[in-house]
């Protein structure tokens, strides 16, 4: 009821949200957010029960998985006003949706969904949204454990990030813990990368062309460590998971099984335990100058730490070859001073007009990101 009233209240007077400054917050209706003074947030769509991963397609529209409730929607804002029209479901009753991608190929265009067992592709029929049946390509993907499947598409190419079946152990299944490749049929699969705990956020660098992610650490080695990854993602590479982690330390329990200077550091790292789970790279768009290259990632937030982390939006400063600098806190307030939560950002997406958007699986909520 709570989460309900919520809402109601952020779609009464999200209209006419206050800006933030650096020192005081900003408010979205009833929730207090913190944010730049150039920056406007505001919501594009409300109701869209456990919203986790976004893609927009070749129109522009926005498409968004509902993970635990088993639907796909999308999401058009055809006035433009910044308000989605309409939730239209695209799939339903599936199991865990949760990566989406798009692809044009000699057959027609296809929308691409990572399930928790399975990647399916559904043809679309009829301009703006009117899709076939799924077509199951590659249907061996281990359950349990971490559920989340995304998947992006690159010359030709389907990646797949699954997570690990535990928090620390030995995986039996090699698509475990790893990113695996595939033609677009689902044929010819091989692990692209392993030693990955849960990188449920993986994008392509528009710099290089190479696979970032972000990664889970494992649990219960204190509030510190190890801390949250972003690593720069290359074939044939460990990274680390469950035997080393950070700058190649040994994991107390399974650190003896691996020769740690074999193992990728990372690109860079966050507070341990804060959860990233989607990211963008913006080299320029919409947003005020300031933020050209940038990788924005959100954090969902920690759950077993005794002081509470994450629940906001963190900007990396890139240089102009793409290359992690800094990094400095973009949208907060999701996590109130009494530690009480107000929200969970999940994924980020740049839309083709420059503007970002933002789901939060808490709330059922997707923002958008703009200047003022």
């Amino acid at each position: 009821m709570r989460n309900a009233l919520l809402i109601f209240t952020l779609l009464f007077t999200a209209a006419g949200s206050a800006c933030a400054d650096d020192t005081q917050p900003g408010s979205l209706g009833g929730l207090k957010l913190k944010f730049s003074p150039d920056v406007r947030v505001q919501l594009f769509a409300t109701g869209i029960k456990k919203a986790r991963h976004m893609a927009f397609d070749d129109q522009g529209i926005l498409f968004v998985s509902q993970h635990r409730v088993g639907r796909v929607v999308a999401l058009p804002d055809r006035d433009g006003n910044g308000r989605a029209d309409k939730t239209a479901v695209i799939l339903e009753g599936r199991d865990t949706p949760h990566g989406l991608a798009f692809v044009q190929l000699d057959s027609g265009y296809y929308l691409y969904v990572a399930e928790e067992n399975q990647v399916v592709r559904l043809k679309r029929r009829a301009k703006p949204y009117e899709y076939g049946p799924p077509e199951t390509i590659v249907d061996d993907i281990p359950g349990g454990g971490h559920s989340t499947r995304t998947i992006k598409i690159k010359d030709g190419r389907l990646y797949l990030s699954v997570g690990s079946s535990c928090n620390v152990c030995r995986e039996d299944n090699p698509l475990r813990a790893a990113v695996s490749r595939y033609d677009l049929d689902g044929k010819n699969g091989e692990i692209f990368a392993s030693g990955l705990r849960n990188s449920v956020g993986i994008e392509f660098s528009p710099y290089s062309g190479k696979l970032w992610g972000v990664n889970n650490g494992r649990d219960w080695l204190g509030d510190d460590h190890p801390r949250e990854e972003l690593n720069i993602i290359e074939e044939g590479k460990h990274y680390g998971w469950p035997y080393c982690y950070e700058d190649r330390r040994p994991d107390p329990e399974f650190g003896h099984w691996m020769d740690c200077n074999k193992t990728q550091i990372p690109a860079h790292t966050f507070t341990a335990h804060m959860a990233p789970l989607g990211l963008a790279f913006y080299r320029k768009g919409s947003l005020p100058k300031k933020y050209d290259n940038s990788l924005f990632i959100a954090f969902h937030g920690s759950w077993n730490r005794s002081v509470p982390a994450g629940y906001k939006v963190v900007r990396l400063k890139l240089d102009a070859n793409g290359a992690p600098l800094t990094h400095e806190d973009f949208i907060t307030g999701w996590l109130r001073k009494d530690n009480a939560v107000e929200g969970r950002p999940v994924d980020l997406e740049q839309a083709p007009n420059g503007d970002l958007y933002l789901t939060d699986d808490y709330l059922g909520a997707v923002y958008l990101i703009r200047a003022r």
